[in-house]
C-alpha cells in the first residue's frame, strides 16, 4: 500500500494550530442574556430535519448587516445579493425573520409586484445586540496590539480568508 506524501507542515504552523486546539475554551464566551434566548429561539424555530429558516446569529447579523447599509426598505433581490445566497435562501430568512417579529414585508408603493423588506425595531435591537457583542470581543482580542499591528493583522487576516474562499 502506497502513502501519499505531503509536504511536512511549518514547525511555527504546528505550534500556532496546537496553541488554538488548547486555547480554543477562551474562544467560547458567555453571551449577554438576549442574544442566548435568540439563540435558542433560533434553534426551536428549526422544522426538525429540515434546513430551512434561519441557520445561526450569524445569518441574523449578515441580514441585519444588509439592512443598515440602506435607508429605506430594501427589495428580496437587493437582500440576497446583498447576502450573496439564491433568493430562496433570503426568502426562507425573511420568512424567519417576519415570523419571529424581527422584520417585516411591506408593498411597493410603485410597483404592486414588489415586495419591500425591512427589520422591525424588535429586530434593529436584537441586531445591534449582536453587532455590539462580536466588536466587542474583536476589541477585547485585538487590545494587545497598536494601530500599524492591528492594520498589519487585519492585512494578514483578510489574505488567510481569501485563500480560504478562493479553495472551497
Amino acid at each position: 500500500m502506497s502513502t501519499i506524501s505531503q509536504p511536512s507542515p511549518a514547525p511555527d504552523a504546528v505550534k500556532l494550530l496546537q496553541r488554538i486546539v488548547r486555547l480554543r475554551s477562551l474562544f467560547k464566551v458567555v453571551a449577554p442574556e438576549n442574544l442566548v434566548a435568540l439563540k435558542k429561539q433560533i434553534h426551536e424555530s428549526k422544522p426538525s430535519g429540515k434546513e430551512a429558516g434561519i441557520e445561526d446569529a450569524g445569518l441574523f447579523y449578515n441580514a441585519g448587516s444588509v439592512f443598515f447599509r440602506y435607508e429605506d426598505p430594501i427589495t428580496m433581490g437587493e437582500l440576497s445579493r446583498d447576502l450573496e445566497v439564491p433568493l430562496s435562501t433570503a426568502t426562507r430568512t425573511m420568512d424567519w425573520l417576519v415570523t419571529n417579529g424581527y422584520a417585516r414585508r411591506l408593498p411597493d408603493p410603485k410597483d404592486r409586484r414588489v415586495v419591500l423588506v425591512e427589520l422591525t425595531g424588535q429586530g434593529r435591537q436584537t441586531f445591534q445586540a449582536i453587532s455590539t457583542f462580536m466588536l466587542g470581543r474583536i476589541e477585547q482580542a485585538m487590545r494587545p496590539l497598536n494601530a500599524s499591528e492591528r492594520k498589519t493583522f487585519i492585512c494578514l487576516l483578510n489574505k488567510v480568508l481569501d485563500a480560504f474562499e478562493q479553495s472551497g
